[in-house]
This record gives C-alpha cells, structure tokens and sequence, in this order.
C-alpha cells in the first residue's frame, strides 16, 4: 500500500521535500505555471486591446509606409479625442488593384470580407474604381451624415449619386492637406463611404474634420 505523502515529507529535511516534490511533481508545476502565465496574458490582452476606430482603405499604386504612418499619427493626434487614444486604433490599408501577385489576391479577399461586414469606413481611390461603386449603388451620400448639412467644398470636387445629382457620394481630396503627403502629385483621389458601414458618428467626425482642415 502506497505511503500518504504527508507521511513521506514528515520524515524529510526542507531541502529533502523541495527534491522530492520537483522530482515527482515537476510536470504537474510546470503545467500549472504555464496555465497561470496563460491566463495572465490572456487577460491582459482583452483589457489592453484597442478598438478599430477609423478604417481606410487608399487604393493606389504606390503609397509610402513611412507616409502612412505619419498621417496616422497626425490622425492619432488630431482627431482622436483625449479618451479615444488610449483605446481606439485608426487603420490606413493600402492596396494595388493592379498587382497581379498572390498576395494581391488574399488581399483583395480580405478587403471583400471586411466590406461585406460593414468595417471599412472611407475608400480613397480614383474616380474608376469610385464609378465602379457609384454606378452599383454601393456608397452612402454625405447628407445622411449626422451634423453634415453643408459640404463646402469647390464644385469641381463634389461626385454624386449615378441615381441623384443631389447626393454627394464622393469627394476629391487629392489636396486636402490631411492626405497631401499620402497622394502622389500626379494622381486624383476620391473620398467616399460605404453604404454598409456601421461607424457613422465617428465617421461624420472624420468628414468635418476634413472640411475643417479643407
């Protein structure tokens, strides 16, 4: 019959039960450390993980990551609130429809899935893609906006709806100067939101904070 360990220990030095238990137990220890230590993590990274904010997507056939990365920050500083930095993310994608590499490929299936959910806010692209959109009856007109009643941008800049001359669906931001060092001095850029998305307060932020900065 096997010995009760507490009968055992008793008849052992400290140093003697350290090694005893390490020696029959150390599977046991180790599990349970590396149980702790993933829960830990696990726990930290739900209370530590920031919210998707502001998702856009820039089409284009070349964008700097350094640029990128500048206007995100400017972005990070200048439109986010106090509150919102410590728990929001923005997100600038940058995608080349013109790729013909694999990667290319996963990529435009991964913008499908995110435009089908409703998680991209903003498309900046040129007026073919904006037109391929526009002409399926896929963006959302500025009006519906909360708090947008005016668009005081120069009418050359305004796009509207195939259906409607009445309802902006684009907007030319090739020289607003929150996008200037993203956009190449050759190209001509369009701003424009899909109908799906499920981010409108912060989305009408974002529109005036682009008039305000027009």
């Amino acid at each position: 019959m096997k010995r009760p360990l507490r009968e055992i220990l008793s008849e052992m030095s400290t140093k003697e039960k350290m090694n005893y238990i390490w020696e029959y137990y150390k599977y046991f220890i180790i599990g349970f450390i590396v149980l702790v230590i993933f829960i830990v993590y696990t726990v930290y990274s739900i209370a530590n993980k920031k919210e998707d904010i502001l998702n856009i997507v820039l089409i284009t056939d070349y964008a700097s990551p350094e640029q990128v990365e500048q206007v995100k920050e400017n972005l990070y500083h200048n439109f986010l609130t106090d509150e919102e930095r410590d728990t929001s993310n923005i997100i600038i994608q940058t995608l080349r429809l013109k790729s013909e590499d694999m990667q290319a490929g996963v990529e435009m299936q991964k913008l499908a899935a995110q435009l089908s959910a409703g998680d991209i806010d903003f498309f900046i692209a040129d007026q073919d893609f904006f037109e391929q959109m526009n002409q399926e009856g896929q963006l959302l007109s500025f009006q519906e906006l909360e708090g947008i009643d005016d668009l005081p941008f120069q009418k050359e800049q305004l796009f509207y709806a195939d259906d409607n001359d009445q309802k902006v669906t684009g907007v030319n931001i090739s020289s607003n100067p929150v996008f200037q060092d993203l956009i190449q001095k050759e190209e001509e850029k369009i701003l424009f939101i899909p109908i799906n998305v499920k981010n409108k307060e912060v989305i009408s932020r974002f529109v005036q904070f682009l008039i305000e900065n027009e």
